[in-house]
């Protein structure tokens, strides 16, 4: 299967709108057997070009779910193993992300099931590596898997916590900051623990810092999470911005009068300020 899923997956990248067609018509049939799983991890590991290994790796997030519990213990050895390698070891920063969406996939069933026992140790060296593109992955990756794992974070939650606030700080990547920045917003939105959110209080001078390089550098989205974290500290009912208040509000206004702005954004953001105000009285 291996060699025939080579030639689909090329043709597949084709600009010829048939020969795609074909071959999307071809791999679908291929995927339906469990054995496409370690045809495209050879093909996301060896193929030469960025496309091909990137393909590869969208089609096994796609696949994946349904073929994870019929593979053999080697077989799923194997796939991690391969991803963990493609994380590391890919120059090609599409192809990390993309294989990096695969582990969120397979980890919705491994870790509960004991099958993944290295993957937060891995995660955690990996956010600590002296490597850019490993410290941005790491925390990529911390941030999607909140969604489908994240109460096997629980036990580590104050490291998490000293992580993300250390990468707010990272002095030689801005990558680094808004991959924190967005974990930061992820966790947030999974944890109900009042206690647990308290914590991030003194994340707010890092986050305002952020965003500020964001809306400097014309990364209005990514500003944006900001406030979509502060509105979520809001909810808690501890009073979280508190002195903050007056520079989240300068910071809002010197975002409305952005060059850049998105109208549908600011709007959004002033409606929610009443929300702080109220809920976090200044002196």
């Amino acid at each position: 299967m291996a060699q025939s899923l080579e030639l689909l997956l090329i043709q597949f990248l084709m600009p010829d709108n048939d020969a795609r067609r074909q071959a999307e018509e071809q791999i679908k049939r291929l995927s339906k057997d469990p054995q496409v799983v370690p045809a495209l991890i050879q093909h996301l590991r060896t193929a030469k070009t960025p496309n091909v290994r990137q393909l590869a790796a969208v089609l096994l997030r796609k696949k994946i779910t349904g073929h994870w519990a019929k593979l053999s213990p080697q077989l799923k050895h194997l796939v991690k193993q391969s991803l963990i390698e493609s994380i590391t070891m890919e120059h090609s920063p599409p192809v990390r992300r993309a294989s990096a969406n695969v582990v969120s996939i397979i980890a919705k069933y491994a870790v509960p099931a004991g099958e993944w026992p290295d993957l937060l140790p891995f995660l955690f060296q990996c956010s600590q590596s002296a490597q850019e593109e490993h410290r941005e992955v790491a925390l990529i990756l911390f941030s999607s898997l909140t969604e489908t794992i994240g109460n096997a974070f629980q036990p580590h939650f104050s490291d998490l916590q000293a992580l993300l606030l250390k990468c707010l700080h990272d002095e030689t990547s801005n990558r680094v900051r808004v991959a924190a920045l967005k974990a930061v917003g992820s966790f947030l939105e999974f944890t109900n623990d009042g206690v647990e959110v308290v914590k991030f209080r003194e994340f707010i001078p890092s986050i305002l810092n952020v965003s500020r390089q964001c809306l400097a550098s014309g990364e209005e989205d990514v500003a944006v999470i900001a406030f979509e974290i502060f509105d979520e500290l809001i909810e808690s009912p501890a009073p979280l911005l508190g002195d903050s208040v007056k520079s989240i509000v300068q910071f809002l206004l010197k975002f409305a009068q952005a060059k850049i702005w998105n109208p549908t954004h600011v709007i959004r953001l002033f409606k929610s300020f009443p929300g702080w105000q109220s809920t976090n009285p200044t002196p």
